[in-house]
């Protein structure tokens, strides 16, 4: 979300200040917003705002800066809302260890993860809230999205807690969440300074073993995306998240090899799709072992595993389909070659009538590129 520095440090090592520049609330209460900051400046304002303004009003918002080097600081002590509670800590420590320390000071009984450059919409609180009060089996609870800003887009998580811990293996599908600070002291689970930036991804896999998550299907916040976002302390991203989910998925499945779980990373988890028609193959290989590997060591729902495996191989055939095999245009020779294949045989019967229309309409024999048969 916002750029945050590295910062390395052992809990000796940090110090805290608070700051009562703020009137302090007199009770405690129902939730606690926590919002660490970071050189958010720009943002920050919107971002309380978007707290102060909520239709559920029974709550903190205990904000810590974590040395911010901008204006930070003024932007949050312009706010005389008597439910902010400003901490600062004493230099940078980092942004896991700044959600530690938050988990440790916040006074309510839910805690609300909250970054100082995103927005929450105003029924976010009172919606996730109901989640928790009406279903007290439930520890976390996240919600959909939409990206706003350099990106426009509204992303869906998986929902019930067997799909939120096969979506894990593809990636961090929990965001924005309410959790019972309760839940989460005693299964003594922690932020991890050493997992920055892929820490979130890093907690959830970890919370995800011990207690139960839900995602609302409803967009309930708007992630900023911005230019700031670029930085050196974000070019390793996918390289930690590879280490994240290596972790993960020996956590799952102890009897994967070393070289399977490199071919899950390698074809599933990776972002970059399909170049040739017989690449497929190795999907579907991958398939079939970590199933295998799930029925010896039985961790995953079945049928979820399968059904989420399945969905990824089909979003990927559909994807080389469109932008590497009709890449030109549409042709017949192509369409057949395709057909041949029986690649075609794996897709949703109204995407191959669209297909089958296009090539119609385009109807202009082109000679098939070798590397694509390949």
């Amino acid at each position: 979300m916002y750029r945050w520095r590295d910062a390395a440090a052992t809990s000796e090592s940090i110090l805290f200040q608070t700051r009562f520049a703020l009137p302090a609330m007199k009770t405690s209460p129902k939730i606690s917003v926590l919002m660490p900051v970071y050189n958010v400046a720009t943002y920050v304002q919107e971002a309380i705002e978007s707290i102060i303004n909520q239709s559920y009003t029974d709550f903190e918002l205990l904000i810590i800066n974590d040395g911010s080097t901008d204006t930070t600081r003024d932007k949050v002590l312009q706010f005389t809302d008597s439910r902010i509670r400003f901490i600062e800590n004493e230099h940078n420590i980092g942004l896991a260890n700044t959600l530690n320390r938050g988990i440790e000071l916040a006074a309510g009984e839910y805690i609300a993860r909250m970054d100082g450059d995103d927005i929450s919409l105003p029924d976010r609180l009172k919606r996730q809230v109901d989640i928790l009060d009406r279903h007290p089996d439930i520890d976390i609870c996240g919600a959909g999205y939409r990206f706003f800003g350099s990106k426009n887009y509204e992303v869906r998580y998986p929902q019930d807690h067997e799909a939120i811990k096969v979506g894990l293996l593809f990636g961090c599908c929990m965001i924005i969440p309410l959790f019972r600070k309760k839940s989460i002291v005693e299964a003594h689970l922690q932020y991890e300074q050493e997992f920055f930036p892929a820490e979130d991804y890093r907690f959830w896999t970890k919370c995800v073993m011990q207690l139960k998550m839900y995602n609302i299907p409803e967009t309930l916040f708007l992630y900023r995306m911005h230019a700031t976002q670029v930085s050196e302390t974000r070019t390793n991203q996918s390289q930690m998240s590879d280490k994240v989910r290596t972790l993960y998925l020996q956590k799952l499945f102890p009897a994967l090899s070393q070289q399977d779980t490199q071919l899950f990373i390698s074809t599933f988890a990776e972002t970059k799709g399909i170049s040739a028609i017989n690449e497929v193959k190795a999907y579907d290989q991958c398939k079939q072992r970590i199933l295998q590997a799930n029925m010896l060591h039985p961790t995953l729902n079945q049928k979820a595993l399968h059904q989420i495996l399945q969905q990824h191989i089909v979003a990927k055939i559909r994807n080389f389909i469109v932008e590497e095999w009709f890449v030109e245009r549409y042709t017949l020779n192509r369409y057949i070659s395709l057909f041949s294949s029986g690649i075609l045989f794996r897709l949703p019967l109204k995407f191959n009538i669209k297909l089958w229309i296009k090539v119609m309409l385009h109807k202009t024999a082109q000679p098939i590129p070798t590397s694509k048969l390949k």
